[in-house]
């Protein structure tokens, strides 16, 4: 956990709307946390639709499984998408959704698992995460955005959700 509060259930609404869910046949969440995502997910989530969330922290990944038994958590890293995916039998995402803490990641680490997410995504897929407001104008936050845009062919942003503390925004981008 990177948050230093919980997502609001109007970000995580605003997140799930950006992913493009409704037409998504695989989903994937990556860090799940503590299932704040996960629960907008899961309540939103098209029939026949399927839903894998890849938490590192073993503990978590369990305490999520138990709360979301209709989601398929897998205890592994977003280092390794593709490779968890395919271990358990899972079609290659449309979707890719994320609240890890990108900030606190070295540039090395982020820039991989953003190669591991576009490698990982469908052709036309998207992958939406978030960001604060404020500290995306920092180095690191700025960091981030140029990874993106480094990596993605589109990457747009939302308006500011003020009903998020901190007030945050989403990354949407394409494949």
């Amino acid at each position: 956990m990177g948050a230093i509060w919980p997502s609001s259930p109007a970000l995580a609404e605003e997140m799930v709307r950006s992913a493009d869910i409704a037409t998504t046949r695989c989903i994937v969440e990556l860090g799940p946390g503590t299932g704040v995502f996960t629960k907008k997910i899961a309540a939103m989530l098209p029939e026949g639709t399927t839903f894998a969330a890849i938490e590192r922290d073993v503990t978590l990944a369990q305490q999520v499984a138990g709360m979301f038994p209709t989601v398929r958590v897998i205890a592994g890293c977003a280092t390794e998408i593709s490779r968890h995916l395919r271990e358990a039998s899972l079609p290659t995402p449309d979707t890719i959704l994320s609240g890890l803490p990108w900030a606190v990641f070295p540039d090395a680490l982020q820039s991989r698992i953003l190669e591991e997410i576009h490698a990982t995504l469908n052709p036309g897929g998207t992958f939406a995460t978030f960001a604060y407001y404020g500290p995306h104008r920092l180095k690191s936050g700025r960091r981030f955005s140029d990874n993106l845009k480094s990596v993605f062919s589109s990457v747009e942003k939302s308006p500011i959700i003020l009903n998020n503390f901190p007030p945050a925004f989403i990354y949407r981008c394409k494949r």
